[in-house]
């Protein structure tokens, strides 16, 4: 029996463990440990072990002072994990300002933690190591930020780093209380499943479908279908193509990765029938052009819970580009309009369920409108409007990192490039872009390739600027050019053959027209002035 400062009235008796709660003192969990003291009478106060019979005096090798035991409650900010007001004694150091709770200063120099790699434990830290400052890291226990003065708790191997209080809370508990691990998370049967993987190159064409069947079932009106498309941008008839006629298709066509222009999907023949101009590499899934809705209800809108959009698609004009509201990507095919406030979504954002699973995320995302000013873990940026976020823990991604391919070509690298999510195990060294020759910074989302160790950023290598246009198609434009102008995209700079202007934009996909016969090009400036329509959607901002 032992008598406490902070219970006079009556002795603590050491007993087994297994029945008791939570530590009156430094909150852990007292049935984690094998003995406790409590209370002998019916006031239920109990102490673990160390609580009860701390050290007065300490000499930690964060310290170069020794540290004495200050049984009450902390108040200050730890020097330690920089947090204030915990339910923990302290240890003061007397001759300068360095005060850390209890629990900080018991922390174990090494930790085996539940949430990474049990063969690689991790290791205290009193400081963010230098290597690290260029880009600074987050805690991958939650969302915040870890900051290099204070304590951590990191895998170099695996870039892996926890603040100390989650780190250790996680060692003790199997999980963490800020994160809620699975707690909570109530998993949908048939959620769609993203990034959009090798195996799936479709995924976006059957959500399409799958949304143009939930309004085909509708008895309003106004949601009924639209006016089917027959006519491809030059005016010809357009051709039905089904499983048979389909390899006949690609063989004139010269080209195995047809895509269509409403929803800029590539083109398959199991699902069913296309139509299609050969002559002008003009193509459309059925569904495009004669299955979806003329009107559609989207909660997207940045006003407006649920509003009315029109679906748009223009072939009078050979050029009609657009940006999304929602993944804000340049386009050029279907999309659907507010015409009085000018916003605009193209069909695939418009056919992105709620709710999905994400490689990066254990749980599941919601899309959610009115996210204002919340970092996407995907990219850095902030989330200004509609995006995805986990309601367990604080996890928010783009709609347009959403989208980004998981796997990725280029001619750089014979294999495919995986999309990598932090935090990326057996590679402690910095990653370096091949393109930019800038490093990457691995607290967010890349490509690379383990085989080559090469790696890119996300916005140098994907095609983010181009993946919602169709290119491919040949115009006779009489006002730009004598010859035939083929729609394309490129990297490489180039002077624009109508205005004059260098198009000087390092690393940045470029739309463009480009001659066959010769090296005339045109910029994307003078495509839309001349021979085009450029809508620029009110972002969901």
């Amino acid at each position: 029996m032992i008598q406490h400062d902070y219970h006079h009235e009556h002795l603590l008796t050491l007993k087994p463990s297994s029945k008791y709660e939570n530590c009156r003192f430094c909150d852990n969990k007292m049935k984690r440990q094998r003995f406790v003291y409590i209370c002998n009478s019916q006031c239920g106060f109990g102490v673990c072990f160390k609580c009860a019979l701390p050290e007065l005096e300490l000499n930690h090798p964060s310290h170069n002072h020794t540290l004495t035991f200050m049984p009450m409650i902390a108040l200050h900010t730890c020097t330690a994990c920089g947090m204030e007001g915990r339910k923990d004694f302290s240890y003061l150091c007397k001759t300068c300002l360095f005060w850390i709770h209890k629990s900080c200063a018991c922390a174990p120099a090494n930790l085996i933690c539940k949430t990474h790699d049990n063969d690689h434990p991790l290791v205290l830290a009193y400081s963010l190591p230098e290597e690290y400052l260029s880009f600074g890291v987050s805690c991958n226990l939650c969302p915040e930020m870890v900051y290099p003065c204070y304590w951590l708790y990191y895998c170099a191997e695996c870039r892996y780093f926890a603040h100390v209080h989650c780190a250790l809370s996680a060692g003790e508990s199997g999980k963490n209380k800020n994160r809620n691990d699975d707690e909570g998370d109530i998993e949908v049967s048939g959620l769609v499943h993203f990034p959009v993987s090798e195996s799936e190159p479709y995924l976006l064409y059957r959500l399409i479908q799958q949304y143009a069947k939930k309004f085909s079932s509708s008895t309003d009106e106004k949601s009924g279908k639209a006016d089917i498309i027959s006519q491809c941008r030059n005016g010809h008839s357009l051709i039905l193509f089904d499983a048979f006629t389909y390899k006949d298709a690609v063989e004139r066509n010269n080209n195995d990765n047809m895509r269509c222009d409403g929803c800029v999907q590539p083109l398959i023949s199991s699902p069913g029938p296309f139509y299609g101009c050969l002559d002008c590499n003009f193509f459309l899934h059925r569904v495009c052009a004669a299955e979806l809705p003329r009107e559609i209800q989207h909660a997207s809108h940045p006003r407006y819970e649920f509003t009315r959009l029109t679906r748009c698609y223009e072939t009078s004009t050979p050029f009609n580009f657009y940006t999304c509201g929602l993944c804000e990507k340049f386009g050029n095919g279907i999309f659907y309009s507010d015409e009085s406030s000018g916003y605009l979504v193209d069909i695939g954002c418009a056919a992105i369920p709620s709710e999905i699973k994400h490689k990066s995320h254990k749980h599941t995302l919601h899309q959610l409108s009115g996210i204002a000013y919340k970092n996407c873990r995907g990219c850095g940026y902030h989330i200004q409007g509609r995006g995805f976020k986990c309601k367990i823990c604080n996890y928010y991604i783009h709609i347009k990192c959403v989208l980004k391919p998981g796997t990725i070509k280029h001619r750089w690298d014979e294999h495919q490039l995986l999309l990598m999510f932090p935090p990326v195990k057996g590679h402690p060294h910095a990653f370096n872009c091949e393109l930019c020759s800038n490093d990457i910074n691995p607290n967010y989302w890349f490509y690379h390739c383990r085989k080559c160790d090469t790696s890119f950023h996300d916005i140098c290598i994907d095609q983010d600027f181009g993946l919602n246009i169709k290119y491919g198609g040949i115009f006779k434009v009489d006002n730009l050019h004598k010859h035939s102008l083929e729609l394309t995209g490129t990297r490489q700079n180039f002077i624009c053959g109508k205005c004059g202007e260098s198009r000087d934009l390092p690393y940045e996909w470029q739309p463009h027209l480009k001659c066959g016969s010769c090296k005339f090009c045109v910029c994307i400036m003078c495509i839309v002035t001349y021979c085009g329509s450029f809508r620029e959607s009110k972002s969901s901002r």
